[in-house]
Parts: structure tokens; C-alpha cells; sequence
């Protein structure tokens, strides 16, 4: 049946990618990946059709805007891995979530055209892919440094741009979820409050991507050769504060979670964010010029918050398996070395070694590529 796609078939396909990754057939659930993508191809699912009812129109935009977001669960910015394109995507984002959800029959029957008059209210759907967007772009960027073999005079200037578009985030963010100078604003009561969460996390964890670029010696930053003619520009100073800020964040938020128990299924994104963030903390805490708050026994105790998070949450999920092991080894490693930094920066340092071409390909942890067994037995001529 996979040369006659359906939009069902779609849908029960992307249950299956999920079942797949849950369960380690990394293997599997990529490879299907792409036949959901043809799928969408095939579909026309990427435009418009306003012929179509409101709630039809809305399935069809939801399944693209899926592939989207599943997609970079393999791909984490590598093209080459990508089975579909952004930029290929000419739906509209999804709508509010009360309104695909509404019983209103003037609702259900009313034009898919009439929420877009109404700019101040945005879905938190939408408020996730766009921030996945931008994520996306920031760790293209990266690995686009890391080809670079001379000063790249446009670089301020692109991470100036990158920061303006979490700006302007920040203000749909403030629209749907709120704005809170305290700390996160988790209402448990909620019904999407997983993904106001998540919501919350991922700009944070976006500015965490974005200017650990500065930061010299961490695995993900700049070559040198970028970074050394900025000197003590207004970037490369505010980096190490605005990494700490935001990953501090995240940490007090998975905290605040913690204590609340929530009977709730957490995405995958959030545990990516915890661990990123204490991954952060770690190397932060062993900086010059760190805040006093944050010590290396602090760090660890951080880390060790977001592990037991993930743990938690993510106990039976395989995909989240490469995340626990390389959180717990660098804990381990800060530990026993009495929070010696060159000791413990040395297990990342196996998994960032290379040349730059290496660097550019490198997948993160959590990954789904990543964990697959993916062997080129192309050898086999050899023989």
C-alpha cells in the first residue's frame, strides 16, 4: 500500500515513527520517516487548499507542520539527514488550540482565513515550530562555522539577527502563555500545559544555542579564528551571562517541575532541554568571572536535577537512553575529579574531536541518527 498514500495512512505512520523511536528502532522509524514525507509530497499537503472545510484544511496543515517537527528529531540541523524543508512549507500554522477543538458549528464551518485578521493570538503550536525554526537555523549556523578557515566579518551580524527574531518571539510568547520576570509560569491545571512549558524552554534553551558561540573552549563554539578578532565586543562579554541566565532558567524550571508531580506526558524537547542546560552549567561553572551562586558543587546538583527529570520521565524511552548515560559519565567525571574542568571537559572533548569537516557532521546525543546503526558495508567490493 505505499504507493497509495492517504492522509490516514499518514497519520497512523506517524504513530508508528513515534512507536519506533520509543521502543530503539532508530533504524526503522528514520527510513519510515521518509516514506512520511513522500507522503506528504505526494498529498500536496504543503499548500493551501481553501476549497476545503475549516477542520480539513487544519488535519492537513497539522499533518505537514508534524513532519516539520519530527523531522528534527533526526536531522538536528543537518541538512543532508532532512526529509522535509521549512521553507517547503507554504500552510499556514496551525490554529489555536481551543478553536480546532471547538463544537461551535459556526466554528467548524468558518473560514480558515478569518484567525489570520487576528495577529495577537497565536496557537501554541505554532509558537513551537517557530521556535524550532529558528533553533534549526542556529545549529545550521554552526556547523557552518565550523568549515570556516578565516574571520567571518557578517557573524555579529547574523547572531544580531538571530536575537531579533527571539525578540519578537518573546512578545507571541507573552501574548499566549504570559510573562513572568520571576521564573516559569506553569499552571497544572492547565490542559496544554506541556506545551506551554515547552514553549517556555525551547526560546530559553534557543539563546543558550545562540551564544554559546562565544563561550571559547566549549565543544559547540566558534572556531577561533571567528572569535578572535572580536576581542571584547559586546557579544563575546554578555555571552557567558546570558548562557548562564537562561540555562539557570531551565534548571530552576525542571526543578519547579519536579516538585510538582505532574501526571503528565512530557516531549521529548523538554528532556533535550534539561540536558543541554545542565551540560551548560557544568562548563559554566568552571569559567572566569562566574557568578558566585554558581559553583562547581552547584553545577553537579543542577546536573544532577535535570538527570533525575529525565530518568524519571523518560525511563522506558529509548531515545532518551544516550542522554541519561552521557549525563551521568560527565557528572561521574566532575565528581571524582573534584570538579577539575580539563578532566571533566575531556570526555566532551572525545565526542567534539576531529577535524572540521568531522565537527560540521557531528550529531548530538539525543540524536535519533545518532543511535542508529547505520553500517556502509560498501567494503564488501573490497573483498
Amino acid at each position: 500500500m505505499i504507493e497509495t498514500p492517504s492522509i490516514f495512512r499518514l497519520q497512523a505512520l506517524f504513530l508508528i515513527i513515534q512507536y519506533h523511536a520509543e521502543v530503539g528502532r532508530f533504524e526503522r522509524a528514520f527510513m519510515m520517516a521518509s516514506i512520511a514525507s513522500r507522503h506528504v509530497t505526494a498529498l500536496q499537503l504543503k499548500h493551501e487548499s481553501p476549497h476545503l472545510s475549516f477542520v480539513t484544511q487544519e488535519i492537513r496543515r497539522r499533518a505537514a507542520w508534524t513532519m516539520a517537527l519530527l523531522d528534527g528529531y533526526f536531522s538536528v540541523g543537518l541538512p543532508g539527514y532532512s526529509t522535509i524543508n521549512y521553507e517547503e512549507i507554504y500552510q499556514q500554522y496551525p490554529c489555536r488550540e481551543e478553536e480546532f477543538g471547538s463544537t461551535d458549528p459556526d466554528t467548524i464551518r468558518g473560514p480558515s482565513t478569518a484567525r489570520v485578521e487576528d495577529k495577537a493570538h497565536y496557537s501554541m503550536l505554532e509558537l513551537i515550530l517557530r521556535i524550532s525554526r529558528v533553533r534549526r537555523d542556529i545549529m545550521r549556523f554552526t556547523r557552518q562555522l565550523a568549515l570556516l578557515e578565516q574571520p567571518l566579518k557578517e557573524f555579529q551580524g547574523i547572531v544580531q539577527g538571530f536575537q531579533m527574531n527571539l525578540t519578537q518571539l518573546q512578545e507571541k510568547i507573552a501574548s499566549v502563555v504570559g510573562s513572568s520576570a520571576t521564573g516559569t509560569i506553569i499552571q497544572p491545571n492547565f490542559r496544554w500545559v506541556v506545551r506551554s512549558l515547552e514553549i517556555q524552554l525551547a526560546w530559553r534553551q534557543a539563546h543558550c544555542d545562540l551564544f554559546r558561540l562565544f563561550l571559547l573552549g566549549h565543544p559547540n563554539a566558534a572556531p577561533d579564528v571567528v572569535l578572535r578578532p572580536l576581542g571584547s565586543s559586546t557579544y563575546a562579554s554578555q555571552a557567558q551571562e546570558i548562557c548562564q541566565e537562561h540555562s539557570d532558567w531551565i534548571v530552576e524550571s525542571i526543578k519547579i517541575v519536579r516538585k510538582m508531580n505532574l501526571q503528565v506526558l512530557f516531549s521529548f524537547d523538554i528532556a533535550r532541554c534539561a540536558y543541554q542546560a545542565a551540560r551548560l552549567n557544568l562548563f559554566l561553572a568552571h569559567m572566569p568571572n562566574v557568578r558566585p551562586q554558581l559553583t562547581s558543587e552547584s553545577a553537579v546538583s543542577n546536573a544532577a536535577e535535570c538527570l533525575a527529570f529525565i530518568k524519571e520521565r523518560f525511563v522506558s524511552s529509548a531515545h532518551a537512553q544516550r542522554m541519561i548515560s552521557d549525563l551521568s559519565l560527565l557528572i561521574g567525571a566532575y565528581e571524582t575529579r573534584d570538579g577539575h574542568f580539563g578532566a571533566a571537559m575531556a570526555l566532551d572533548s572525545l565526542r567534539f574531536s576531529g577535524d572540521a569537516l568531522e565537527k560540521h557532521k557531528q550529531l548530538s546525543a539525543h540524536s535519533l541518527i545518532h543511535q542508529a546503526n547505520f553500517v556502509d558495508d560498501s567494503y564488501l567490493y573490497e573483498l
